[in-house]
């Protein structure tokens, strides 16, 4: 436990060094620039699937990028995100990728989601946008509900009309 405490406190002291410096009159970090790409695996076209979004985060600047951050956008309410035990990337150097990984269940709902990334001496980028629609099993499936209603709905009328 003593450990783990001493641990934790040296990288958090590290941490606010590595802050504070820049911001007391240190020269200042240089500013960087950062690529985000998103991609998904598995079937994600039926309410309760679960799916990996990929989202690759690459520093295309000429210095090292600090405390980096992705973060999923445009989840419906009704979608589970499962969130990372880490989702930061501390150190990016000039031209390496790192890829962060975001389990979600799907929901009933469309959606067309996204990935944002910042970091400490980046502008936030935006990812390209993946349309996740409904799939086409399940509008056949409400089709061939709505066509029997509006069959019965319509049996009905014709026998109240005689």
């Amino acid at each position: 436990m003593k450990r783990t405490m001493k641990g934790g406190l040296l990288l958090s002291m590290l941490l606010i060094f590595g802050i504070i410096v820049p911001l007391v009159g240190a020269d200042p970090i240089p500013q960087t620039h950062l690529f985000l790409s998103l991609d998904t695996t598995w079937e994600h076209a039926s309410p309760g699937d679960v799916f990996v979004v990929r989202a690759d985060v690459k520093n295309i600047g000429d210095n090292p990028a600090f405390l980096i951050q992705a973060r999923l956008q445009d989840i419906p309410d009704d979608w589970i995100v499962q969130p990372q035990s880490f989702p930061w990337i501390l150190v990016l150097e000039p031209g390496q990728t790192k890829p962060l990984f975001f389990i979600v269940e799907r929901g009933q709902t469309d959606a067309t989601i996204y990935a944002e990334a910042e970091a400490y001496n980046a502008p936030m980028v935006i990812s390209d946008r993946i349309p996740i629609p409904v799939g086409t099993g399940i509008i056949v499936a409400l089709s061939l509900i709505g066509g029997v209603l509006f069959y019965r709905e319509a049996t009905i009328r014709k026998k109240h009309t005689r």
